[in-house]
C-alpha cells in the first residue's frame, strides 16, 4: 500500500468542519480481500491498538468497527480507523472518517480529521505499515508497538505546548478566532484589526527592550536593585580565575549559573568548593562564555506570575526526586519515574522528563551518590539542586498564600523590567510579607514564562493563567470583526463588490477578494483569481482590516476548504450548471452541497442571506445555525410570505422598489431604476445582486437609508466600481460593452437585457474556459448565439488542458450542428486580436459585447480600436 497524494484541508471543507487530510492511497493485492479472510488479522490488530475496540464506525454504537472487522471489510477502511486511533493516541480529538473507492482503479480515498498535515501523514503512513504487515504476517508485536509509540511522540511533538494551547483555549472559550502561523508556537488570536499575536507566553505587547533585559540576568539584577528590589549579590566573570574570586569574596557555597542562560540549563547551586566550582564554572560556560556567580540563596523556590500589574499565579517548586526500594539503582528509578505518563519529552505534557545529565550527577554528588547507587528502602533523593519544570520539577500552588506587600514586590519586580507577561523567580521563607521584612530575594526575571506548573500542580487547585492573559489582551473585546462569504455560481463578484462598497461609506478599512484580486482600503494588493482561501487569510491577517468581504468560489473551497472558520453573514446567490465534472463536482447537488459550507461556518447570532427564487439555495435553510435572510424578485413568494408571518426577515422587489421587510414591518431602500448597476431597471439579475448585497448589509447591522444610498452611489458609468460587469463603453461608430458571463445562466441573463437596448446588430466576442464539460459548453455557445448577430470566437490564454485550437473548434462545431448561417462567425485566438477584429467589423451604431478573460486586455484592445473608428469614446451606461 502506498500513498500516492494527499491534501491537507487547513479548516472546514466539504467533508467535516474540522482540519482534515485527504489521501488518495493505492491498495494493490490488499484490496482484493475483506479483512476476515485473514482469521488471525483482527486480533493482532486489536491488540496493538486496543482503542480500536471503541470506535462505533457506520454501526452508530461502540464496538460497531470491530463488528465490521469480523463481518469482512476492506483494508483501505481499516487503515483509516487505525490512523484516526493512532491520532487520538498522540493526543487529537479528531473522529470523523471516511474511506470510498475510486473507481476503475486499485486505489481509494481517505478522508480523517488531523489537527497538522505532517501529523496526519504520518499517522497515515504507520497505518498502511501496520496493517500490510500484520495482514502479511510479517510485524513482530514488539516491533510494532515500539515503532507505534515513536510515531506518537513525534507527532505529539508537532502540536502546540501546554502554554500556547491554555492561551488558545482560553480564546476560544470566548469564540476568539484562532489561527497557527507557523509549526512552531505563534499564534494569531482574533481577525484584522481586532487580532493579537501570542507565542506561548510572549505577546505582541511584551517589549523588545524588556525581553532583551530577561536574557541578561546580571543586567536585570541591576534594575531591580535600582528599584529597591532584594537580590542575591554576585559577579559577573568570563575565566576560571574571576570564578574562584568571586567566589572566595562571596564565600561558599554559591551559585552557578550562564548569566544568558534558561530553563535552568547550565545552573548549579549549593557549590562548596573550588573543585565543585570548576566543574560548575565548565558547565555553565556550555551555555554562554559570560557566568554569573552568586552568594547562594537557600530557602524554599517559588515562581510568581505577573500579568499586567495582576499577581495570576504562584508555585513552590519542587526539584524532582525518586524514593528507594532497597532493590533498584537511582538510573532503574529515574526510567521508573520518566514512565509516569504525565512525563514527556521537552514541553509536551504536564510534566518534563528527568534528564540525566550533568546537573543530575553534579545533585547526587552533593548527596554522595551515584546512578548506580541502590538508595534504601524510603530513603528520598534529589535529582536536582534546581527546582526547574523543565528539567523534571514539580510544582505546589501557593497563590491563595501571598500577602499584599509580597504581591506588590512582584508587580513592582514586572515594572522595573518592562514586561507584560513576567515570571519571576523567588526564594523567601516567608510569601506573607514582603521580600526585604522576610529576607527574600528575586533570582531572575523570566520574558516568555512557562505556564505548566499553573495548570498541572502536583498539589493545591489548577490557575486560570491562559484566561487571565487573553484577558490581559482584549478586555471585553472579542478580536472579531464583521465577515461576509459570498457564494454562487453568478454574480458573487457583483454582490461582494456592492457590500464592499457600502462598508467604505461607512469609513472603516474594508478587506475584500474578488475574482479581480485582493483589495485592502482603497488599494488592490495582489491582482487575479483570488477568491479561495488563502486570500481570505490575506484579509483576515490584515491588521488594518475592519470588515471582510469574501468572495468564495467553487474551486478553492473542493481543493483546498475555506480559509475562515466562520463568518457572521453567508451570500448565496443561485446555483446553475457550471464547473461540474471538476474536483469530484459531477452534478448539481454534489454542487450545493459544496456550495453550502459557507451556510455551514455562519456563527450562531449570525444570518444566511439566501435566494428564495432558488430551490437549491433555498433548501439550504436547513443547514444554517443562524437567522435566514431571504431576497426575492417576487413579494408573493410562498417562503418569504411564511418566513415573514413568523417574524422573519427579507429583502423583496414590490412595485418597483426594493423592500426590507420584518415581519409586518417594511422599508423601502431605494427604488430599482433609481439603481445605476440595475441599469434602470432592466438588469434585472444586477437588481438580484443588489438585494443580496442590501440584505447582507443589513443583516451585518448597516441600517436601512444607509443601505439605499450607498447603492445608489454604487457608479457603473465613470470610475465603476464594478468593472468588467455589464460595464458599457460608448462610441461615436460603435459601443462596447464588456462582461464576465462564461456560462449558460450568466449569458441567458445577459441577453436578455441585451435584447432590451434596442441595437440593430450585436457582435460578441466569445472566448470560454477549458475546464467545463462540452456539454456545458455547447449551451453557452448556443445562449451567446441567440442574442448575437455576429460570433468572432476567441481562446483563454489559460487552456485549462485543453489543446490549442480545441476549444475554438467546440464553438465551431456546435455552431455548424444548429444550422449556424456561414459568415456568422469567425475565429481569431488571441484576445486582443480577436476584440480588435469585432470592433473594426461591426457595422455603426451597433453593439460589441466582449466576454473577456482578461479584463485589462481586452478593455485596452477595445478602446484602441473604437478610436481608430471614431475620436471620444466614453463610458456610460444606458
Amino acid at each position: 500500500m502506498e500513498i500516492e497524494h494527499v491534501t491537507f484541508y487547513a479548516g472546514p471543507n466539504r467533508h467535516t468542519l474540522r482540519s482534515a487530510v485527504e489521501a488518495v492511497v493505492r491498495l494493490g493485492d490488499y484490496g482484493r480481500e475483506p479483512s476476515s479472510a485473514h482469521v488471525d488479522f483482527a486480533p493482532r490488530l486489536f491488540a496493538a491498538l486496543p482503542g480500536l475496540g471503541e470506535h462505533v464506525c457506520s454501526e452508530g454504537h461502540r464496538g460497531g468497527f470491530e463488528e465490521r472487522m469480523q463481518e469482512g471489510t476492506y483494508l483501505g477502511h481499516v487503515a483509516e480507523h487505525v490512523t484516526l486511533e493512532i491520532l487520538f493516541q498522540s493526543g487529537e480529538r479528531g473522529h470523523y472518517g471516511k474511506t470510498r473507492e475510486i473507481a476503475g482503479t486499485d486505489s481509494v480515498r481517505v478522508i480523517f480529521e488531523s489537527d497538522t498535515e505532517n501529523g496526519g501523514r504520518q499517522a497515515l503512513e504507520e497505518a498502511l505499515r501496520l496493517v500490510g504487515g500484520l495482514w502479511d504476517g510479517a510485524a513482530d508485536d514488539d516491533a510494532c508497538a515500539a515503532r507505534l509509540s515513536a510515531v506518537e511522540d513525534s507527532i505529539r511533538a508537532q502540536h502546540l505546548g501546554p502554554s500556547t494551547q491554555a492561551i488558545i483555549d482560553a480564546a476560544r472559550a470566548r469564540d476568539i478566532p484562532v489561527r497557527r502561523l507557523d509549526e512552531g508556537s505563534l499564534v494569531r488570536l482574533g481577525i484584522g484589526a481586532a487580532q493579537r499575536r501570542v507565542m506561548a507566553a510572549v505577546t505582541d505587547r511584551t517589549a523588545v527592550i524588556g525581553a532583551e533585559l530577561c536574557q541578561d540576568k546580571a543586567l536585570t539584577k541591576t534594575l531591580l536593585e535600582r528599584q529597591g528590589i532584594p537580590v542575591p549579590p554576585g559577579s559577573s566573570v568570563r575565566c576560571w580565575e574571576e570564578a574562584l574570586q568571586a567566589a572566595r569574596k562571596l564565600g561558599f557555597p554559591v551559585a552557578v549559573k550562564p548569566q544568558s542562560g534558561q530553563q535552568g540549563r547550565g545552573v548549579s547551586t549549593q557549590v562548596a568548593s573550588a573543585q565543585e566550582l570548576r566543574r560548575a564554572f565548565a558547565w555553565a560556560q556550555q551555555q554562554g562564555e559570560t557566568v554569573l556567580i552568586e552568594e547562594q540563596v537557600d530557602g524554599p523556590a517559588y515562581r510568581v506570575l505577573v500579568v499586567q500589574g495582576q499577581v495570576v499565579a504562584a508555585s513552590l517548586r519542587n526539584p524532582p526526586g525518586v524514593e528507594g526500594d532497597g532493590i533498584r539503582s537511582i538510573h532503574e528509578l529515574v526510567a521508573q519515574a520518566n514512565a509516569d505518563p504525565r512525563r514527556c519529552p521537552g514541553h509536551q505534557g504536564p510534566l518534563s522528563l528527568i534528564p540525566e545529565d550533568e546537573g543530575l550527577e553534579t545533585a547526587l554528588a552533593h548527596q554522595g551518590l551515584s546512578l548506580q547507587t541502590v538508595p534504601g528502602l524510603g530513603k528520598k533523593v534529589l535529582l536536582r539542586d534546581t527546582a526547574n519544570l523543565s528539567s523534571g520539577g514539580e510544582a505546589e500552588d501557593v497563590t491563595d498564600s501571598l500577602g499584599p506587600d509580597f504581591i506588590e514586590d512582584m508587580v513592582r519586580a514586572q515594572r522595573a523590567v518592562g514586561l507584560d507577561i513576567a515570571g519571576i523567580d523567588v526564594i523567601t521563607p516567608d510569601l506573607g510579607r514582603s521580600l526585604e521584612e522576610a529576607g527574600g530575594r528575586v533570582i531572575e526575571v523570566n520574558a516568555s514564562p512557562g505556564l505548566r506548573m499553573h495548570l498541572y500542580p502536583s498539589a493545591g487547585r489548577p490557575r486560570a493563567v491562559g484566561e487571565a492573559i487573553v484577558e490581559s489582551l482584549f478586555g471585553q473585546g472579542t478580536g472579531r470583526i464583521p465577515v461576509c462569504a459570498v457564494t454562487g455560481t453568478n454574480g458573487k463578484t457583483t454582490v461582494t463588490r456592492m457590500l464592499a462598497h457600502m462598508w467604505r461609506q461607512t469609513g472603516k478599512v474594508v478587506g475584500m477578494t474578488t475574482t479581480d484580486g485582493i483589495v485592502i482600503g482603497q488599494r488592490r494588493i495582489q491582482q487575479g483569481d483570488l477568491t479561495g482561501p488563502w486570500s481570505a487569510e490575506v484579509v483576515l491577517g490584515d491588521p488594518t482590516a475592519e470588515v471582510a468581504v469574501l468572495e468564495t468560489a467553487r474551486g478553492g473551497m473542493a481543493r483546498h476548504g475555506l480559509g475562515f472558520g466562520d463568518c457572521d453573514v453567508a451570500v448565496v446567490t443561485n446555483i446553475g450548471p457550471d464547473h461540474l465534472g471538476q474536483d469530484g463536482i459531477s452534478t448539481l447537488d454534489d454542487l450545493t452541497h459544496l456550495k453550502a459550507l459557507v451556510v455551514d461556518v455562519v456563527r450562531p447570532g449570525g444570518a444566511a442571506v439566501l435566494n428564495a427564487d432558488d430551490p437549491r439555495v433555498a433548501a439550504m435553510a436547513a443547514r444554517a445555525a443562524g437567522r435566514i435572510v431571504w431576497f426575492s424578485v417576487r413579494d408573493d413568494n410562498p417562503l418569504v410570505v411564511d418566513h415573514l408571518a413568523s417574524g422573519g426577515e427579507a429583502v423583496v422587489l414590490s412595485r418597483g422598489y426594493m423592500v426590507h421587510r420584518q415581519g409586518t414591518v417594511s422599508r423601502r431602500l431605494i427604488g430599482s431604476r433609481a439603481l445605476p448597476a440595475g441599469w434602470r431597471g432592466r438588469a434585472g439579475f444586477n437588481v438580484q445582486n443588489a438585494m443580496a448585497a442590501a440584505a447582507a448589509a443589513l443583516a451585518m447591522g448597516l441600517d436601512a437609508p444607509f443601505v439605499g444610498r450607498s447603492l445608489a452611489s454604487f457608479h457603473v458609468d465613470e470610475d465603476s466600481q464594478n468593472p468588467g460587469r455589464l460595464e458599457m463603453v460608448k462610441g461615436e461608430a460603435v459601443d462596447l460593452l464588456l462582461d464576465y458571463a462564461h456560462n449558460q445562466p450568466a449569458l441567458a441573463a445577459l441577453g436578455e437585457l441585451i435584447r432590451t437596448l434596442g441595437y440593430r446588430r450585436v457582435t460578441t466576442v466569445l472566448g470560454l474556459p477549458g475546464d467545463r464539460r462540452n456539454q456545458e459548453l455547447a449551451l453557452a455557445v448556443r445562449e451567446a448565439r441567440h442574442f448575437s448577430d455576429t460570433l468572432v470566437i476567441r481562446e483563454d490564454e489559460d487552456l485549462r488542458g485543453r489543446e490549442p485550437g480545441e476549444m475554438a473548434r467546440l464553438c465551431v462545431d456546435t455552431l455548424l450542428e444548429d444550422g449556424a448561417e456561414p459568415g456568422s462567425w469567425t475565429v481569431t485566438l488571441s484576445e486582443s486580436e480577436a476584440v480588435g477584429r469585432a470592433v473594426a467589423s461591426a457595422p455603426e451604431g451597433s453593439l460589441v459585447v466582449v466576454l473577456f478573460e482578461h479584463y485589462e486586455t481586452a478593455r485596452r484592445a477595445g478602446l484602441t480600436a473604437m478610436a481608430l473608428r471614431g475620436p471620444g469614446a466614453q463610458k456610460s451606461w444606458a
